[in-house]
């Protein structure tokens, strides 16, 4: 495991990069949601190192903080960029929350993503941060700013945040893709992006694709993450190890 910077148009993202003893044929970017982090609570974390352990190379990477969900869109592509220089050829994406969002639009756009795994992601993101930030969406529609200092640090988002989200249609994104393996997981309690999110994702998708719904788990996946890696792992290996399919 090494600190690596990534270099973008604007300076360097923060990075961490998991090698497998005696390599890799495939990396896996991991790109967290919004207002989180590379290190995903410890998840990524988890995550990253029994990735490595099946022989694949996984970059975690701290997003730029507070930005757009096209700017996101930018910098999925300077770290998949990173490891088709670096790493490995052979790029996959995970994202959570709008950090799936991202790597979703940014998939589509591509074209040479090997697989998606998408956890507590949104199809509809209006409707996700209406929940995710109450009268503080109302205040954006209203065309104000908003304010919010709280356990995650201090948050400043304008009414150009929401016309962002209107560019990007995921659904035409998930249309768009090419015939890859897709990994949906979700809880059926998640508060902020309603399991019917996750069942119009899956309906969406092309046939390779395999809908996890972790019973008990919300967006966070708070006491369930163990399942949520698990499922990830299985999905790895069926798809990305030597000797899968």
């Amino acid at each position: 495991m090494i600190e690596v910077r990534i270099p973008t148009e604007h300076g360097y993202l923060s990075g961490v990069l998991h090698r497998p003893d005696g390599g890799g044929n495939c990396a896996l970017v991991i790109c967290h949601g919004f207002r989180g982090s590379k290190d995903g609570g410890g998840k990524a974390v988890q995550l990253a190192n029994e990735a490595a352990k099946l022989g694949i190379f996984v970059l975690r990477f701290d997003f730029t903080p507070l930005q757009s969900l096209s700017n996101q869109i930018s910098e999925v592509g300077y770290a998949v960029d990173y490891c088709r220089r670096f790493v490995s050829p052979r790029v996959l994406l995970l994202g959570r929350s709008m950090g799936g969002s991202a790597s979703l639009v940014f998939a589509a756009k591509d074209k040479n993503i090997a697989g998606l795994c998408l956890w507590a992601t949104p199809c509809n993101l209006h409707a996700t941060f209406r929940l995710a930030l109450g009268e503080g969406y109302e205040k954006l529609v209203r065309g104000e700013r908003l304010y919010i200092c709280d356990n995650y640090g201090k948050l400043e988002l304008g009414p150009e945040f929401l016309h962002d989200l209107s560019r990007h249609n995921l659904f035409a994104a998930l249309q768009s893709l090419p015939p890859i393996p897709i990994l949906i997981v979700h809880g059926n309690q998640d508060e902020i992006v309603p399991l019917s999110q996750a069942h119009a994702l899956y309906e969406q998708a092309a046939p390779t694709k395999e809908l996890i719904v972790i019973d008990g788990a919300d967006h966070h996946f708070t006491g369930h993450s163990e399942q949520a890696i698990a499922a990830t792992l299985r999905w790895l290996k069926m798809w990305f190890c030597s000797g899968s399919i």
